[in-house]
């Protein structure tokens, strides 16, 4: 077996639903993100980590339901902002800073609702993988800096219907 066979391996064993996630990002997943290639989109992702932490496949597909997006704007200039809610503890976590965001009002808005649900996902795996790993030892999707428990910062109100 090859090096690059045997990395794959431990990246499939890795990633398999119910593994023990990794306490650091594949190389196959450094290698990618120094490429500039995809990697797993937040949602897709945030479902793993769920199913990680013990939940069935069928309670980690009801993980949309935990999603809250806001819409401003008139129909042809909508925009979006997401919170997603920890099933396990409550917790909010606000749609994070990314790639063709803007940020107004205390909120990140999306041209998309499925760019704002990604977001919101990235800030929760961001503060999770920042929870279990310490500080600068996790992969960071968000632009903004992932927090521990102690320090959740207060959602701003949603916008006027």
């Amino acid at each position: 077996m090859t090096a690059e066979e045997a990395e794959a391996a431990r990246s499939t064993r890795l990633t398999a639903p119910g593994a023990a996630p990794p306490d650091e990002p594949s190389l196959e997943v450094l290698t990618k993100i120094q490429k500039g290639e995809n990697i797993a989109p937040p949602r897709g992702a945030l479902y793993q980590e769920y199913i990680a932490r013990g939940f069935t496949t069928e309670q980690a597909q009801k993980l949309k339901d935990y999603y809250t997006t806001w819409t401003i704007g008139p129909s042809h200039e909508m925009k979006f902002s997401s919170v997603f809610t920890c099933p396990m503890s409550g917790e909010h976590f606000a749609s994070g800073i990314m790639d063709n965001s803007e940020v107004w009002g205390g909120r990140v808005w999306y041209k998309n609702k499925k760019q704002s649900m990604n977001a919101a996902a990235a800030k929760a795996l961001d503060c999770f993988s920042f929870r279990q790993n310490g500080p600068g030892s996790s992969l960071q999707r968000c632009d903004d800096e992932p927090y521990f428990e102690d320090d959740i910062p207060a959602l701003s109100s949603p916008p006027p219907n």
